[in-house]
């Protein structure tokens, strides 16, 4: 069997362990069986060898192996999974450590599963809001172009004097002369575009900052964003707590797996206050990144402590909202798309039915 730790490969072994990694699926089975077996009292090695059984994707169980070769050398199940760092996240690695500590892993694993399943749905529905008119757009543009290139020329060559076309044919023509000709530079500079676009934003701070600041201020995108990473916040931190996680380390967790610059910031911003012991509550107070609800939520956990469950509660509304935002977001967005195809339509139209006509009253 194949060793894929992730501290012993080197680079190319890694790169194929990316590629070959389980999907997500995999996870979702390992982290819900994982926890059926614990709460039958049966032990990790057995449980994790009775995975490896009824597993059929080969990287899985090559990591299945893996896990069972390090926790039979007495290494903590935490410490195991911290060798698989492509395929395990952090904030799991840590959940898993501190509940072992807590000795509720079995509610953990659950959990980690339950959002895995959760997050997972919201990424695909709004991988398939932002999929839906960018396949519009390109499909009406595909459609225009072969039409432009492959009819329009037919009904155009029946003049011999091409002045006379009517404006709008003359300009799908040369539209289309200049797509013949130009076609690969055009697809060229679309690639360097995006790939210039995803190295600034990566790599430039300045330029990271403008888009995410954009994000959350765009009039139809923000509410979707913000809902977003509420419902995170609110997941992750009833989920941490909730392992009895130190609420610095916590904050460090949503550091890491938040990705907006305004985010990232005011979250460290608190996790340093914190340090200092400040409240969270006085650092979200006056933020206009967070619902006022969360932030008495938060408020009156940190005076009661007794409020974990009401944090999973309120990220259940944040996931709701979100989903309803989403469609709201699609709702606002079609208008726009169908004026957008409906204008390329009638060029395309006018461009043939013109000159159509004309050939019409010469006869």
């Amino acid at each position: 069997m194949v060793n894929v730790s992730d501290r012993q490969m080197w680079f190319f072994d890694k790169l194929e362990a990316k590629i070959n990694k389980p999907w997500l699926k995999n996870k979702t089975n390992f982290y819900r069986l994982f926890s059926v077996s614990q709460k039958a009292w049966l032990g990790m090695i057995d449980a994790l060898n009775a995975l490896l059984i009824s597993e059929e994707h080969r990287w899985m169980r090559i990591i299945l192996q893996d896990l069972i070769d390090k926790l039979s050398q007495w290494m903590d199940l935490a410490e195991a999974m911290e060798f698989h760092s492509y395929f395990f996240q952090q904030d799991e690695v840590e959940l898993v450590r501190a509940s072992q500590l807590a000795w509720n892993l079995v509610d953990t694993l659950n959990d980690i599963a339950d959002n895995l399943e959760q997050s997972s749905e919201i990424s695909w529905k709004l991988k398939k809001a932002l999929l839906y008119p960018v396949i519009l757009f390109f499909g009406s543009i595909g459609a225009a172009l072969y039409i432009d290139i492959s009819v329009l020329p037919n009904i155009t060559g029946l003049f011999q004097d091409k002045s006379a076309l009517p404006w709008i044919t003359l300009a799908m023509m040369r539209v289309a002369e200049w797509f013949i000709a130009y076609w690969k530079y055009l697809i060229l500079g679309i690639v360097l575009v995006i790939s210039l676009f995803v190295f600034a934003y990566r790599k430039l701070l300045t330029f990271k900052i403008f888009i995410d600041n954009l994000t959350i201020t765009m009039p139809v995108v923000s509410p979707v964003i913000k809902w977003n990473y509420q419902y995170k916040f609110a997941k992750q931190l009833s989920q941490f707590y909730s392992a009895w996680m130190n609420p610095v380390v916590s904050l460090q967790l949503i550091w890491n797996i938040f990705t907006n610059y305004q985010y990232k910031k005011k979250v460290l911003e608190i996790r340093k206050d914190l340090e200092s012991w400040f409240s969270i509550y006085e650092w979200m107070e006056w933020s206009k990144l967070f619902d006022a609800i969360l932030i008495q939520i938060i408020h009156v956990w940190e005076s009661t402590w007794t409020t974990k469950s009401v944090l999973a509660k309120i990220s259940h509304f944040y996931k709701t909202q979100l989903e309803n935002r989403i469609d709201i977001m699609m709702q606002a967005l079609e208008p726009v798309l169908m004026i957008f195809i409906a204008s390329i339509i009638w060029c395309v139209v006018l461009a043939m039915f013109l000159p159509m006509a004309e050939i019409v009253n010469q006869i």
